[in-house]
């Protein structure tokens, strides 16, 4: 393993077990209720588009609240987000709130370092708590008590170049999916036929994968009903199911060779691949783009039609400098006002907000019919990413036993059994 990815695993999951031996009050007490008055929000963007939009929020509650200094947005370095986050609040400077992964909520939530926020959301009247969607608050919930808004929730989606398929002899997305054959296999045909045609270096990429983040393979493993893990804490890698969905990915890489290999990238905005699976969050470069593009949902497997999404929650730190602000804030920042200007970036969940009517007021890069199929349906049917508890330590010990498959003549069916006796006992603890 490369020594600095090491260091920053060993970080991440220090970091969360101080914050389980040194964090608590994550009910309703925690930091200094007065505070200084400068609100400190840790996310980990650095969209210029984005930070204006929340510095624009930020402003708006400074100028209702003259107690209030300042309105700081934090941006951390996304690729150690979570660690430095941690180390943070484990070393006493938390921020007042900041966003968190729904991969790593369980940890979070555990560790008590998060304000039960559900009895502030409910006695606000204009704050409309019923307004939220019950299926997209779980990862934040714990019987009735609720630890962040889920302000992201954000569908996987294919996105493509029609002009390369075309080009390639390739059957329109969009016209598979009305034809009701939008299917992975109907996917791995075309990809080929653009690698086969040169018509793109590469038919599809999975972004950010890069066979490191294994848990963006999400889309893949849903689709052939596989789950890395059950709920009663059972490694599910043994699963014929995931060989099948792993063999899936395998075969694009090093037979039809129309996703990249390990050791090899391609950028879908600069028309390397003519297809990508990614989330509707993070599709800000399209606007840029030259060619002609097109979005549908993630395709039918074995398993039937499995929307898959992630999530960014906004949580208020227990042992934040600036309690009772911090809470305000939230409430504020997550209203249905804000919640309707944050929907241009990043899907809410307000039920109220969730018609294509609506987001087609603040997302022009989507026209409403994508925005009723890729957004509003995904979210009505689909599966938010699971994490758990230890996430750190398990998405690494995962990433590491999942090297062996990504060869080409290696033994799938023996690499995931071995990986589920490396990660079992991980799985049974939680760290």
């Amino acid at each position: 393993m490369n020594p600095t990815r090491r260091s920053v695993i060993a970080a991440g999951a220090a970091g969360v077990a101080a914050l389980a031996a040194g964090c608590s009050g994550g009910g309703s007490g925690g930091g200094t209720v007065a505070g200084d008055g400068n609100l400190r929000i840790s996310v980990w963007t650095a969209n210029k588009d984005h930070l204006a939009l929340l510095n624009s929020i930020g402003a708006a509650f400074k100028a209702e609240r003259p107690e209030v200094k300042s309105v700081t947005f934090e941006s951390l370095n996304p690729a150690d987000y979570t660690t430095a986050l941690t180390t943070q609040l484990a070393s006493g400077n938390p921020p007042d709130l900041g966003w968190i992964l729904e991969t790593n909520a369980a940890d979070f939530i555990e560790a008590k370092t998060l304000v039960d926020m559900a009895p502030d959301m409910k006695a606000d009247g204009d704050y409309r708590y019923n307004d939220l969607e019950p299926a997209l608050l779980n990862q934040w919930r714990r019987g009735k008590s609720l630890y962040a808004y889920p302000f992201s929730s954000s569908p996987f989606a294919v996105f493509y170049n029609a002009d390369v398929l075309a080009k390639a002899g390739a059957a329109d997305p969009a016209e598979l999916v009305a034809d009701g054959a939008w299917t992975w296999d109907a996917l791995a045909e075309a990809a080929k036929k653009v690698t086969d045609a040169k018509a793109a270096r590469f038919g599809l990429v999975i972004h950010e994968f890069e066979y490191k983040q294994w848990d963006r393979l999400y889309p893949i493993m849903g689709a052939y009903g596989a789950a890395p893990w059950t709920p009663d804490d059972t490694c599910g890698f043994s699963d014929p199911k995931m060989t099948d969905a792993i063999d899936f990915l395998r075969s694009m890489a090093f037979r039809d060779r129309s996703t990249p290999a390990p050791g090899e990238q391609a950028d879908f905005f600069s028309g390397e691949s003519a297809m990508v699976i990614f989330q509707v969050s993070k599709i800000g470069p399209l606007a840029d783009v030259k060619w002609k593009w097109g979005a549908v949902p993630l395709p039918s497997g074995p398993a039937g039609d499995r929307q898959v999404i992630g999530q960014a929650g906004l949580g208020v730190f227990a042992k934040g400098r600036n309690l009772d602000l911090a809470k305000e804030f939230f409430l504020y920042s997550t209203n249905t006002e804000n919640a309707a200007k944050l929907a241009r970036f990043f899907p809410p969940p307000r039920a109220s907000l969730l018609t294509a009517e609506t987001l087609a007021e603040t997302n022009p890069l989507l026209s409403k019919d994508q925005l009723q199929e890729v957004i509003v349906d995904s979210l009505k049917s689909g599966t938010v990413r699971p994490g758990h508890t230890g996430y750190a330590q398990l998405s690494e010990q995962t990433r590491a036993g999942l090297d062996a498959a990504w060869k080409p003549k290696a033994d799938t069916r023996k690499v995931l059994r071995d990986l589920c006796t490396s990660i079992q006992p991980i799985l049974r603890t939680g760290s």
